[in-house]
């Protein structure tokens, strides 16, 4: 029903330096209005909790979030009249990544991410270590991953091999939808942020369209 999408929320969107969440697209949560993923991110930004002393705020954040989507999804549901309760727990019609890093609980801030889905409960998997890690239509990084062994040599990485092998994955599986026939779901313009502890969150790719919403008011 909702297809999630590869990108990247601006970066006025969280209090915190070490935290930023990939967006799906996501049903709107008013019949009087068409809600983007945008409407959502300004309309969460100010119920993100602020970082305290010895909390885990990445988990923190990721609690609010969760919470968030799920209320607006009962909120959608019930205006089309469909109860919840009827439907598959295994049903998350949506999902998105939380991208960041923990400082709570480790020796030292380590990357980490939470793949979360939405449905009706939140489902949260935790992700850490080194390697890449895909969601969304995974029908062409299937194919170019073997079953078994490293699908690319990650540890020998640049920053700048990370970036350029997320957008070879990314602008692979729409290549090949645009030329197989196939009703697209990845395409367009592809939005790249880099995630760091030390200097926190940061465009290195933006649409266009993000880049005139992000700009302050004069």
């Amino acid at each position: 029903m909702f297809q999630a999408l590869r990108g990247h929320t601006p970066r006025n969107c969280f209090p915190s330096r070490n935290v930023s969440v990939s967006p799906p697209t996501v049903p709107p949560s008013s019949t009087a209005a068409v809600y983007t993923i945008y409407n959502h991110v300004v309309e969460l930004t100010p119920r993100l909790p602020k970082p305290k002393e010895g909390e885990d705020h990445f988990s923190a954040v990721s609690k609010v979030i969760c919470d968030y989507f799920v209320e607006q999804q009962q909120k959608q549901l019930s205006a089309w009249g469909i109860e919840p309760a009827l439907l598959p727990d295994e049903w998350f019609p949506f999902g998105f990544q939380l991208v960041g890093f923990r400082t709570v609980g480790v020796p030292e801030p380590t990357a980490w991410t939470h793949w979360i889905r939405i449905g009706k409960i939140a489902m949260v998997e935790d992700v850490t270590g080194l390697g890449c890690y895909c969601s969304g239509d995974l029908s062409v990084v299937a194919l170019l991953w073997p079953a078994k062994g490293a699908a690319a040599n990650y540890g020998a990485f640049s920053l700048q091999d990370a970036i350029d092998y997320a957008k070879f994955l990314i602008r692979t599986t729409a290549d090949y939808q645009r030329f197989s026939g196939r009703l697209p779901t990845v395409g367009g313009d592809i939005n790249i942020v880099l995630v760091t502890n030390h200097r926190g969150f940061q465009w290195i790719q933006q649409k266009e369209l993000y880049r005139i919403l992000d700009k302050p008011f004069a």
